[in-house]
């Protein structure tokens, strides 16, 4: 009877294991993560400015000019302003007035601390100029003032 037979050894090599990156010092940690947070914030805030529903109105309405048509906002004013709305000449007049400064921008609430209870104001941003705009709401909330033209000189 024969041994049984020994498996031939070879010469292995160990696997290098590769070392672990030596961790950054302390400081660089909370410097990164400080300038993480501050990015973050910055980002939320330039995506975070939201046009208030007054805003929103007033854009509505200054679109509403531009393309000549007071319908879509219509509902916006009070029933005793809404005739004026159809008035096609005075509509007209202002549509020239705001198509002559170009693209319209968008509007920015500029009321002025201490105003009345529904009084808004506005600056009207287009590509070569601005218009100033106001408005008056009623207890319904309907527009029952409006205004739209240069700023007045003080």
């Amino acid at each position: 009877m024969n041994p049984p037979a020994t498996p031939e050894i070879k010469n292995v090599t160990p696997i290098a294991v590769a070392a672990k990156p030596p961790l950054p010092a302390p400081r660089l940690l909370i410097a990164g993560a400080v300038g993480a947070i501050l990015l973050l914030g910055i980002a939320l805030f330039a995506f975070s400015h939201h046009a208030n529903r007054y805003e929103s109105v007033a854009d509505d309405v200054t679109k509403a000019i531009v393309n000549n048509d007071m319908t879509p906002v219509a509902q916006d004013f009070n029933a005793i302003r809404r005739p004026e709305l159809a008035d096609r000449a005075r509509v007209g007049k202002l549509s020239d007035m705001v198509i002559a400064l170009g693209a319209f921008k968008g509007s920015t609430e500029i009321t002025p601390a201490g105003s009345a209870s529904g009084f808004h104001e506005f600056t009207e941003t287009f590509a070569s100029g601005t218009l100033d705009e106001k408005y008056e709401l009623d207890s319904d909330g309907k527009i029952v003032r409006f205004h739209i033209g240069p700023k007045p000189t003080p």
